[in-house]
């Protein structure tokens, strides 16, 4: 039987977001818990529009930029068409024939001041898998000065920029594939891939075998910008020098943007969605634990297992994605040191205990304007915290996720 929540855990959870809002820790905030059976709860707190209360408050039904909380979706269509026998994880032939523009890529090994760049041909292998678990090689400028300083010398335009298209993500590696971890373009690829094996648009793909499965209609959660998603949009802030919030256009300004500028449907960060229709979702994965339906409950167990190469062959690997956990705000060392962090086909996946609640075998991911899930399968339970925050440092958000962890299971029975 799915857990359930106290009658008083659950007025201190539907309390925490007016917490967080009045205490000045965001603007807004939207909070979740659902599990197999459905929404145990969901709340909201600050003006879905800054400067304008009277458009009222966020709610369940307020959409959000989702970013890279679309990365899980991708990998479970991938996740699909391989159990389908469309794809491969493991078959270099599969980026060789789909994604001839990728498989071009060498290694980009120095870029001078003059603007002249290095790059050597790459000697291994280059696989769904590695695109999948961030080991490909593909990075976000952010994680590498070596990339922005090749983006900035060839002026590349940029994948969250309007109109922009396969060429956006068309950039070098940075090391062999499946020697190291960094956090990347990987799953944007992944989303190519999904369109030209199925021949379906990603948000076609994603409302035929993945969210029409979940309920979940395409009003509630899309690539698109229509009037009417814009209409219940979230205003998007920055954390100011002083340590307010100011509205902001930056990183993929889908408020000023028509519905044609989406030329690339981001599988890495594309997604916009309100919290209630990402709680039928995560509501739906549970439940593939049991039964068959966008899941199979083999493909569930895959999301939830450890897809990298071993631990003991490659250390590198396991301390990068431990270094990742730590720079968004996880400080639990054993996860922060990479000891106890593994990565599925698409999640960072806990391999212990977290103090704060959840179980060994639990998987989650974070959207850049600072949401973050959490799928449970041995307890019962998914978890969402989130806000519209683009800032540099995630340890103001992360200790907010913690407590509303905290709270979660401290409801639980």
């Amino acid at each position: 039987m799915a857990p359930s929540l106290t009658a008083n855990g659950k007025e201190r959870l539907e309390a925490f977001t007016n917490v967080v809002v009045g205490t000045r820790r965001a603007p807004l905030a939207l909070t979740g818990v659902a599990t197999a059976d459905g929404v145990l709860s969901l709340t909201g707190a600050g003006p879905r529009v800054a400067d304008k209360p009277e458009l009222g408050d966020v709610d369940g039904d307020t959409m959000l930029q989702l970013y890279s909380m679309a990365k899980l979706v991708t990998s479970i269509a991938c996740v699909q068409l391989e159990e389908a026998g469309k794809l491969s994880f493991d078959d270099a032939a599969v980026i060789e024939k789909h994604l001839p523009e990728l498989a071009a890529q060498g290694i980009l090994t120095a870029v001078s001041d003059a603007g002249e760049v290095t790059t050597t041909p790459r000697t291994q292998s280059l696989t769904l898998r590695h695109l999948l678990t961030h080991t490909s090689g593909l990075a976000y400028n952010f994680a590498s000065p070596l990339l922005a300083k090749w983006e900035a010398a060839t002026h590349h335009g940029m994948w969250f920029e309007r109109r922009a298209g396969v060429e956006s993500i068309t950039i070098p590696l940075l090391f062999e594939p499946g020697t190291k971890y960094v956090y990347g373009l990987g799953l944007n690829w992944a989303g190519v891939l999904v369109e030209r094996v199925s021949g379906l648009s990603l948000e076609d793909y994603f409302h035929t075998h993945i969210f029409g499965p979940a309920g979940v209609s395409r009003a509630d959660m899309t690539f698109i910008p229509t009037d009417a998603v814009k209409a219940r949009l979230a205003t998007m802030y920055a954390r100011t020098e002083g340590g307010g919030f100011a509205p902001t256009d930056a990183l993929h300004a889908v408020q000023t943007w028509q519905p044609d500028d989406v030329v690339l449907q981001s599988g890495g960060a594309g997604l916009i969605g309100s919290v209630r229709a990402w709680l039928a979702f995560m509501s739906h994965i549970l439940r593939c634990q049991h039964k068959d339906s966008a899941l199979s409950t083999q493909a569930f167990a895959r999301v939830f297992t450890n897809a990298l190469p071993p631990r003991e062959s490659h250390p590198q690997v396991y301390k990068d994605l431990g270094d990742m956990a730590h720079f968004e705000g996880i400080t639990q060392a054993q996860y922060a040191t990479g000891a106890a962090v593994a990565h599925s086909l698409g999640l960072l996946i806990f391999e212990a205990d977290s103090a704060l609640g959840r179980k060994k075998g639990s998987g989650a991911w974070s959207g850049a304007a600072r949401t973050r899930f959490w799928i449970d399968p041995a307890s019962g339970v998914a978890g969402f915290c989130g806000t519209q925050v683009l800032e540099t440092e995630w340890a103001p958000f992360a200790k907010v996720v913690d407590e509303f962890e905290t709270l979660v299971y401290e409801a639980l029975v």
